[in-house]
């Protein structure tokens, strides 16, 4: 869940051993709640390109697989009171000394999150201290996220290909054929709440409105049907 910014910690940020099995597991816990509503870090982004492009192996479709979802928060449709986090950055960053403490929550569980000035907040899972990079969110293997395309999974080839044959239940039939129509690919990781084999994290990009959570691309869902094609070099 990276790659490179334009004002490094010294070590590569770890972030998306993911960003989140904390955040994962939450949403999990709270959606299952309410019914059903949630490192190789060495890895360069032309060497994931080129395990995508590998001929893949087709695997027979599986049942029972969770889906859930991640995104970037934006600070903007934040407004809880200030937390300084000046004890907080990353070596040699210079960071503000304040943020939302909401949007700070937010970060802890996404990795990233978009500032008012545009750039991106972001969070070491592994130091536990904050970083600032101009660049948009990436993953654990160094390439940037795509929404609607990148899966984080922690038992599966970089590169492997995600096809959704049945959402399971829980989506409405908009967002499941959204779902079932992309084209995702295995490139993140998440860090903590993914242990089960059968769990799947779909990015679905920035946050553009308030209610997030509240719309239907925000879900959990389980028993779905999934095919797994990975790469032909990892196996």
């Amino acid at each position: 869940m990276a790659a490179s910014h334009d004002s490094t910690p010294p070590e590569p940020p770890a972030h998306r051993p993911r960003t989140g099995r904390a955040r994962t597991a939450v949403r999990l816990a709270g959606g299952l709640l309410a019914g059903l509503a949630l490192l190789g870090a060495g890895l360069r982004l032309d060497h994931r390109l080129t395990t995508i492009d590998l001929p893949h192996v087709n695997r027979p479709a599986q049942d029972g697989y969770t889906l859930t979802v991640y995104f970037t928060p934006g600070q903007a449709y934040y407004h809880g009171p200030q937390r300084g986090i000046h004890d907080q950055a990353c070596a040699g960053q210079d960071l503000p000394d304040t943020y939302p403490g909401d949007f700070l929550d937010r970060v802890g569980l996404e990795g990233f999150g978009k500032t008012l000035h545009g750039d991106y907040l972001g969070w070491d899972f592994s130091r536990h201290c904050y970083f600032s990079t101009g660049q948009p969110p990436v993953g654990s293997h160094e390439n940037p996220l795509v929404p609607w395309q990148s899966v984080a999974a922690n038992h599966l080839s970089p590169g492997t290909r995600i096809r959704v044959l049945d959402c399971g239940q829980g989506l409405s039939p908009d967002t499941c054929a959204r779902v079932k129509a992309a084209d995702w690919h295995v490139d993140d990781l998440c860090s903590i709440g993914c242990d089960d084999a059968e769990h799947l994290d779909l990015y679905i990009g920035e946050q553009t409105r308030a209610d997030l959570e509240d719309q239907d691309s925000y879900f959990v869902t389980t028993n779905a049907k999934v095919r797994a094609d990975v790469p032909a070099a990892a196996n």
